[in-house]
């Protein structure tokens, strides 16, 4: 969920936090519309710094201006999440965050608690392409992992 603030004069401004699982983002994404909810349309964000924030608000070439049922979005960091900028001409109807989160820790105290990330049929597969870099490691000539890895999950 998001809170928009419409106080500004120049942008909306849409806030969310981060999950608090979060290690890295991988990609963001969001569909945006025009003010009536027309032409949706899945698109990225930009993300924005202090050095470029005024530049793309005023500069009407940049991308953060609707123009054709597109535009980006600014996205400026936080202290708690962020916050995506539109101007008055476009909505966020939705937003989209992939990302790695922080592995559960992991501790000698009890071997026996299963690692439960992934589900049963990922494991025999993490399994083998870790026998495999084994061997590479081991300076057998006879395998190569970036030669073999594209044949063997074909």
């Amino acid at each position: 969920m998001f809170i928009i603030d419409k106080t500004h004069y120049n942008y909306n401004s849409y806030e969310y936090s981060y999950p608090k699982d979060m290690m890295f983002v991988l990609n963001e994404n969001v569909v945006i519309s025009n003010t009536e909810n027309e032409h949706k349309k899945d698109i990225g964000v930009f993300e924005c710094t202090a050095d470029n924030f005024m530049y793309r608000i005023n500069n009407s070439l940049t991308d953060f201006h609707y123009k054709h049922h597109t535009a980006r979005p600014l996205r400026i960091r936080t202290n708690n999440g962020f916050r995506l900028l539109t101007d008055k001409n476009y909505k966020i109807h939705s937003y989209t965050l992939g990302y790695i989160k922080t592995p559960d820790v992991l501790t000698d105290e009890n071997p026996e608690t299963e690692y439960k990330d992934f589900p049963e049929y990922i494991w025999p597969e993490i399994i083998k392409m870790a026998a495999l870099m084994y061997i590479e490691n081991q300076s057998d000539s006879r395998y190569r992992t970036l030669a073999n890895e594209v044949l063997t999950q074909e």
